[in-house]
């Protein structure tokens, strides 16, 4: 059964009319709270902000639909992600358009990249622009990988600024690479509210723990990055009205895994069609089950030579490459291709690397002296880097 239109999607759901809520509970609360509906845990507070937020946010990154977001906003989905850079400000737009009828419903997240500092005020002022509103609930210092950018005295005045002219409530940092290194950053900075972050099966425990120590210091945890990619399109769920141990898919099992982590306040999938909302809306409060880290296990042993973990934490060819080249990044604008194929948004990734990360670097390279200590085959992928992006 396909749900391919709104109407259809929400004549057919059965979690039709869950309601949502920003509420003053105290704001270092980390245990999710029980809702109607399902009888399932479905929101959690969002670090220090006073907010609940449903426990699936909507990443909005590829998506062009604006009846798939009213859809997800009408069913409980009360945190929606976006960036300035995401299809060129045309993602904001499509964002904008739904925000007109109901922008009181949601916790709205954007993003800027942090590359040019003395353009993020415009850039913020651009994107409250196309999204239709007067302010953000957050915005995100885009794309962070180094202790140095987090505690950046300039880059925090230009974000504090934004939040004392009430261009946005709160101020954060999203990290796609050594992550540990970040939220550690952002707990010794005292000033970030949130950390976006790549998280997922395959993160390894220094991330976990660094994680459970932003998220105690009052810091909102959202996940990405929570489904490994390694093939396409995903494969709809069947029923979104049992629990059935069943009909769980890989990517589901991924998702509450994640959510399996009382530290981790929510998490952003990337949502394209209505089959992956009642993917998603299914597995809100469900217990991660025997089964479900059968699957895992199962599932992340056949990826482990296909899928880069760099983006779940793993940082052991960081500085590997003896001319520079951030192996793990050239990785990640592999699998928009391959992984969300997606290449227009791989090479305007590759393009936002700095030139001491692109392949370019590589070029008298027969043979990547970079191990993967995981499998992956890293001359494979610099050669398929070499044919997207020259």
């Amino acid at each position: 059964m396909r749900l391919t239109n709104r109407r259809y999607f929400m004549k057919n759901s059965a979690t039709a009319g869950l309601g949502i809520a920003a509420t003053g509970l105290s704001s270092r609360r980390i245990n999710s709270e029980e809702t109607t509906g399902f009888k399932r845990k479905k929101y959690r507070m969002l670090g220090s902000t006073d907010f609940k937020v449903s426990v699936i946010g909507f990443g909005c990154m590829n998506m062009r639909d604006p009846e798939l977001v009213h859809a997800a906003i009408d069913q409980g989905i009360n945190h929606i992600d976006t960036a300035h850079s995401y299809m060129n400000g045309i993602n904001e737009e499509v964002i904008g358009g739904v925000m007109k009828t109901k922008r009181d419903k949601v916790f709205l997240t954007t993003k800027i990249k942090w590359s040019e500092p003395e353009k993020i005020p415009g850039m913020i002022e651009t994107s409250l622009k196309r999204l239709q509103t007067d302010h953000v609930d957050l915005v995100l210092l885009h794309v962070t990988d180094k202790k140095e950018q987090i505690l950046r005295d300039d880059l925090m005045k230009i974000f504090d600024e934004a939040r004392r002219k009430g261009h946005t409530r709160f101020v954060g940092v999203s990290t796609h690479s050594n992550q540990a290194e970040v939220l550690d950053a952002a707990v010794e900075s005292k000033f970030w509210e949130a950390v976006l972050t790549g998280y997922n099966y395959n993160s390894p425990p220094e991330l976990t723990a660094s994680i459970k120590k932003a998220r105690e210091a009052g810091i909102a945890i959202i996940a990405m990055k929570s489904l490994i990619t390694t093939e396409r399109p995903r494969k709809p769920f069947p029923d979104i009205r049992k629990d059935n141990k069943d009909n769980i898919t890989n990517q589901q099992a991924l998702l509450k895994w994640v959510l399996e982590d009382r530290y981790v306040d929510t998490i952003i999938p990337g949502m394209t069609a209505f089959e992956h909302l009642a993917d998603n809306l299914a597995i809100m409060g469900m217990k991660l089950t025997f089964d479900d880290r059968r699957i895992l296990r199962r599932y992340s042993e056949n990826s482990s030579e296909r899928y880069c973990c760099g983006v779940a934490g793993c940082t052991d060819c960081r500085d590997k490459c003896p001319k520079g080249v951030q192996v793990s990044e050239i990785n990640r604008c592999i699998n928009y291709a391959y992984g969300y194929n997606d290449l227009d948004l791989a090479k305007e990734n590759y393009q936002n690397l700095p030139r001491s990360n692109r392949v370019d670097i590589c070029a008298d390279c027969d043979e990547c002296v970079v191990q993967c200590v995981n499998g992956l085959n890293l001359t494979e992928n610099i050669r398929k880097a070499r044919i997207l992006f020259a």
